[in-house]
C-alpha cells in the first residue's frame, strides 16, 4: 500500500494542490485553484474542495493518506499559525491555518514557509538529491530562500525566510522592505522590469512584450539591448549568490521559479569561484530546477516524511 500525502503550494495567483506518493516522490494527481487573497472563508472553501477530491482519489486507490502539508508565503509558527504574510493574504495574520484544515478534513496538517518547502522538494526529489548542503533560490515575483542539510530543513522555524533582502548595492531604489538595493528588489520579475524601463525597452521595441521571458529569449537570439539587461541582472544575482556561499557553504545552488528558466544557459556566470571560499577544497555549482512548479507540492507533502 502506498503512503500518500497532500502537498499545497500557495502562489501569487494560483494555488497548486497535489497528491504525492512519499515512497516514490511522484505527484500522482494535481489540481490548481485561484489564490484567494481577501476572504478567509472563500480561501478555505477553494482549498477544501481540492483536498476532498484528492482524499477521495487516495481512498479509491486503497492508499493511506498521512496528512496535508502547506507552503505559506510568510512566517509560520510552531503551533501551525501563520504569523503574517506581510499583506499578501489580507486575512492571514495570527491565522490558525493548520487548525482550520485539521478541523475541516480530520487530517493532520503541517505548515512551513513556501520557499523552504520548495527547497525541501528540490533536496529530496530534484536537483539537490544526493547533496548534503542544498541552497534553493526561487526567482519570481520575489526571491524565496530555503536551505537544507542532509535532506532536512535547517531548523524548525523559517527564521531566514527574509534572506532575499540582503543589500547588494547602494545605487538603486528602496525596496518594500525598507532597504535600498536589496537583492530581492533587483532579481525578481519587477527587478528585470525596472532595468528594462530604465533602458526604454517598450519605446525601442513596441511590439515585444516587456517580460522576463521575452527579454531572455531576445538575449539568446543576439539582441544587444536584451544582453545589456540580462548582464545587469546576472551581476546582481551573482553578487547575491557569492554572499550566500559565504553564509551557507552549499554543495549545490538550485535556481527555481519562472525567471530561472531564462538562466539555463547562464549558470556558469552566476558564481565567482576565485573569491575567498569557506574552506580550501570548497566547490559548488549552480543548476536550474527540473521540478519546476511541482517542487512546492513535493516539499509540502515531504513535511510528512519521517525525518522531517
Amino acid at each position: 500500500m502506498k503512503t500518500l500525502a497532500i502537498g499545497i503550494d500557495i502562489g501569487g495567483t494560483r494555488t497548486k494542490i497535489g497528491l504525492v506518493c512519499l515512497d516514490t516522490g511522484q505527484v500522482e494527481a494535481m489540481l490548481v485553484t485561484p489564490t484567494e487573497t481577501k476572504e478567509s472563508d472563500r480561501f478555505l472553501c477553494l482549498i477544501g474542495e481540492a483536498i476532498s477530491q484528492l482524499e477521495a482519489k487516495a481512498v479509491a486507490d486503497g492508499s493511506a493518506l498521512t496528512g496535508v502539508g502547506i507552503g505559506v508565503p510568510g512566517f509560520v509558527l510552531a503551533d501551525g499559525r501563520v504569523d503574517s504574510t506581510y499583506g499578501f493574504l489580507d486575512f492571514m495574520e495570527d491565522y490558525p491555518l493548520a487548525e482550520h484544515i485539521q478541523r475541516q478534513h480530520d487530517l493532520p496538517c503541517r505548515l512551513d514557509n513556501d520557499a523552504r518547502v520548495v527547497a525541501l522538494g528540490e533536496a529530496m526529489y530534484g536537483q539537490g538529491k544526493g547533496y548534503s548542503r542544498v541552497l534553493v533560490l526561487t526567482l519570481g515575483t520575489g526571491l524565496g530562500l530555503g536551505f537544507t542539510i542532509d535532506g532536512k530543513l535547517d531548523g524548525p522555524l523559517p527564521f531566514a525566510h527574509m534572506g532575499g533582502h540582503i543589500t547588494v548595492t547602494t545605487d538603486a531604489f528602496v525596496c518594500y522592505c525598507g532597504k535600498t538595493g536589496c537583492l530581492e528588489s533587483l532579481v525578481s520579475g519587477a527587478g528585470i522590469q525596472r532595468i528594462a524601463d530604465r533602458l526604454a525597452w517598450t519605446q525601442t521595441y513596441p511590439t515585444l512584450p516587456q517580460t522576463a521571458e521575452t527579454i531572455f529569449s531576445q538575449q539568446q537570439a543576439g539582441n544587444a539591448d536584451a544582453e545589456v539587461i540580462v548582464d545587469e541582472y546576472i551581476n546582481y544575482l551573482k553578487t547575491g549568490i557569492d554572499n550566500y556561499v559565504n553564509l551557507y557553504a552549499p554543495d549545490v545552488i538550485v535556481l527555481g521559479g519562472g525567471i530561472a528558466k531564462g538562466l539555463r544557459n547562464e549558470t556558469h556566470r552566476l558564481h565567482t569561484p576565485s573569491l575567498l571560499n569557506p574552506y580550501k577544497a570548497y566547490k559548488t555549482k549552480v543548476v536550474i530546477s527540473d521540478l519546476e512548479e511541482q517542487a512546492g507540492i513535493l516539499g509540502s507533502a515531504a513535511l510528512f516524511e519521517p525525518n522531517n
